[in-house]
């Protein structure tokens, strides 16, 4: 049997997570184009309406781990254990869940597009500007919504004796209630959206690799199943083996392969003056970051850009924040909340900083150089391979990134699994085997349905969902906030109380 009798809230959110599955598939079958029209037109009022809370959500997420950092807080130890893993491996594996795969797919595109798009007039140069809204799309503030859900969630596992499941902040008094599985619900569609959107724009760019290699159809859905099909096997088997034979060790190799992959297009590249330049387009990005977070004044961009990009992205960031940082607070047991900040927010910041100054300055001077034009990197599925082509060693330097695509892609999904699988037993740090197995089987199924049914029409469809599922979440992380300020200054009992 999967599940314990006494477990209720348990049991119905398992039984409402697969529910919610088959009335997603049914209803995109049976109404497939009115579903997609008014999901768009709901996502985009979404966004409309409540992005500027996104965007001081965002911003304070940031100001508050900031302030937690350097406070006597920073001194709390997450536990009485020794730390579980070193430095190294949790980096990886913390990075691999959370961005990894994003990089390669915008390496290149998006500071180009930047480039040769500036949403706005700048008093710096297209370059500046245009990796200083790179970095800040990808730096500090969508690793501050995970960080700071994870760090509720760690203080609530190793300081609180709680369970790692969202719903442990509710207390003893909403025990076996409906909040229970609401919140645990919430977390388990928008990890189970954001899995299947990665699965489906990885693919996608896997089949740009082995069209690179190969005279295969990008559009041929069979291709993409298999693809997904070899994935979610992978990473199911990855999953089962553990965190420590299999997520961890392909995190590692993850992050020595894309440190290989960005070492050699430094060196190969014509932008030899990387340090000199991400010092000065982090110092771009860090002086405007207050007026661009909040969106003020001269530094205002169109409304049709932040609901584009901006509000966008802070959207997919909060809507991956649940499964991301709640496998971040399972990894980061032993660490003190100053150790926590930094290497949730500040290291893996850096080097999304570094690598977008490596890929994005090269990128610009072969449009200048009139080595390449604007329509090579106009993709997020194929930039990356199309950039790489115009350097000597094309071949190695595509190997390593195509296979690095592929395991990205396996370090997203086994993580979900991971997650899914904790939620799914009762919030164990070490789930039972047959969950792991059996959401691993669930994920392939419903992403393969999505991809045989509806192609790039309903992946689209499901990232939207995703995004729309981000605003009842983002409800309840400010909620989860503002608790968990209680807790650390007004409730210094809490460790003793329910």
């Amino acid at each position: 049997m999967f599940f314990n009798k006494a477990i209720d809230t348990q049991k119905l959110t398992f039984i409402l997570s697969l529910v919610f599955c088959l009335l997603f598939l049914i209803t995109v079958v049976t109404f497939p184009e009115l579903f997609k029209i008014k999901l768009s037109e709901w996502t985009a009022s979404s966004m409309g309406v409540f992005g500027g809370f996104y965007l001081w959500l965002g911003f304070l997420a940031v100001v508050l781990l900031l302030i937690l950092a350097f406070s006597p807080i920073g001194n709390k130890r997450l536990g009485n254990e020794k730390q579980e893993y070193g430095w190294f491996s949790w980096i990886a594996m913390l990075y691999s869940t959370g961005m990894g795969g994003g990089l390669l797919l915008r390496a290149v595109q998006e500071p180009v597009y930047y480039f040769s798009n500036p949403p706005r007039i700048s008093v710096f140069s297209d370059s500046e500007f245009a990796l200083q809204y790179t970095f800040f799309h990808w730096g500090l503030t969508p690793w501050a919504f995970y960080g700071l859900f994870g760090l509720i969630i760690s203080y609530n596992l190793y300081i609180s004796k709680k369970s790692i499941l969202g719903s442990a902040f509710l207390g003893k008094k909403f025990e076996n209630t409906i909040w229970v599985s609401t919140v645990d619900l919430l977390i388990i569609i928008c990890t189970l959206l954001g899995v299947v959107a990665s699965v489906g724009l990885g693919s996608r760019q896997l089949l740009s690799a082995l069209i690179y290699w190969t005279e295969w159809d990008q559009l041929a859905s069979g291709n993409a199943i298999f693809i997904v099909l070899l994935v979610c096997f992978l990473a199911t088997f990855s999953a089962f083996i553990g965190v420590n034979r299999g997520i961890r060790v392909l995190s590692n190799l993850n992050i020595g392969m894309a440190s290989i992959l960005l070492l050699f297009t430094w060196l190969i590249g014509s932008e030899w003056s990387v340090i000199e330049n991400l010092f000065k387009f982090l110092g771009a990005y860090l002086w405007e970051f207050v007026p661009m977070s909040l969106n003020l004044k001269s530094h205002q961009v169109s409304n049709d850009f932040l609901i584009d990009w901006t509000y966008f992205y802070w959207a997919f960031w909060l809507a991956w924040a649940p499964f991301t940082g709640v496998f971040i607070a399972r990894i980061s047991k032993g660490r003190t909340i100053r150790q926590f900040i930094i290497g949730v927010i500040f290291v893996p910041s850096f080097g999304t900083f570094l690598w977008f100054s490596v890929f994005g300055g090269n990128a610009f001077w072969l449009l200048e150089s009139g080595k390449a034009a604007l329509e090579d990197f106009g993709s997020i599925y194929s930039s990356l391979f199309n950039f790489l082509e115009t350097f000597p060693f094309s071949t190695l330097s595509n190997t390593v990134a195509s296979i690095l695509v592929f395991t990205f892609l396996i370090t997203s999904v086994d993580s979900a699994i991971f997650v899914l699988s904790m939620f799914s037993d009762n919030g164990k740090t070490e789930p039972n085997k047959r969950f792991r197995l059996f959401w691993g089987v669930a994920i392939a199924l419903f992403a393969m349905a999505v991809i045989w049914i509806g192609k790039d029409s309903l992946l689209e469809s499901v990232s939207q969902l995703m995004i729309l599922f981000a605003l009842p979440f983002s409800f309840l992380f400010t909620g989860m906030i503002l608790y968990f300020i209680y807790q650390l200054n007004f409730k210094k009992t809490y460790e003793q109380k329910s």
